[in-house]
């Protein structure tokens, strides 16, 4: 997938189910603090297993930033039904790219593949992120967590960029008339 920075991507093995757990625990936890309340964290937090990452009834794509030997963040993305499910980056590289790499290697691959439109639920702290990346809030959503905790959210969307139909002339070209 490539580096830079010191920042490598990658698909997700099987053997990274528990530093998945870990980066999903140590975002939430952390930069979801003061957004929502204690019992919904707790809630959202003791939710979460590593079993529960990369699930072969579940096929979807998969990508985690390292920096060295490092996971430092994951995204995950279902193309067929156009959803970004999960992008998460471990508090103390929150600002250093790795959020932005994820989400245009996982956009990438949407669109390379004919996805038209991506959406997502974003976390409340998460939307302005995905504003500044070109994603439109639609409407304020819950993500249910048990029958009594439904975390607020804001669903977005973005739509894949039109290609250019037409080729414009390289610098310097000569153009008859």
């Amino acid at each position: 997938m490539g580096s830079s920075g010191g920042l490598h991507l990658r698909p997700a093995r099987d053997s990274d189910r528990r530093a998945l757990w870990r980066v999903h625990t140590e975002a939430v936890e952390t930069l979801c603090q003061g957004v929502y309340a204690p019992d919904e964290l707790n809630t959202w937090v003791s939710l979460l297993r590593p079993e529960g990452y990369l699930r072969p009834d579940r096929p979807r794509t998969v990508l985690v930033a390292e920096r060295g030997r490092r996971l430092v963040g994951f995204g995950q993305l279902d193309s067929r039904a156009g959803e970004l499910e999960a992008l998460y980056v471990v508090p103390d590289e929150v600002g250093h790219g790795v959020g932005s790499r994820l989400l245009a290697a996982l956009e990438s691959v949407a669109w390379g593949g004919g996805t038209p439109l991506l959406g997502l639920d974003a976390s409340l702290n998460a939307e302005d992120f995905y504003r500044h990346r070109g994603y439109v809030s639609l409407h304020p959503a819950k993500r249910p967590l048990t029958q009594r905790v439904q975390l607020a959210c804001v669903r977005m969307q973005k739509r894949r960029p039109m290609l250019s139909s037409r080729r414009e002339p390289s610098a310097g070209a000569m153009t008859s008339t």
